[in-house]
């Protein structure tokens, strides 16, 4: 096993490089935050989870137009609102039928 000793300067400097990046990356990204937490996706199996059904029904609420989907690669993405919202009408029907 071989044994690696950093001299505390050299490791200090790579500190600075990693907090320089870093502070860099978020520099850079910092426009793009508000856009992607104003809209969060949802794949299929989260949206099931969600709303607490099956892949069969959440298909069936697509095919309805119960809830929009964007398919991107053969695969369907669902806004958060979207689901949320759903969710809300679900609640609201079930304490009519009370």
């Amino acid at each position: 096993m071989d044994v690696a000793v950093l001299d505390i300067q050299i490791l200090k400097a790579l500190y600075r490089e990693v907090k320089e990046v870093s502070n860099l990356i978020a520099e850079i990204t910092a426009p793009y935050k508000a856009l992607q937490q104003a809209t969060k996706w949802l794949d299929g199996q989260e949206a099931c989870q969600l709303l607490n059904i099956s892949k069969r029904t959440l298909q069936t609420y697509r095919t309805k137009g119960i809830l929009a989907a964007t398919e991107i690669n053969r695969k369907n993405y669902f806004k958060l609102n979207d689901v949320e919202s759903l969710m809300q009408t679900e609640q609201s029907l079930k304490k009519q039928k009370k």
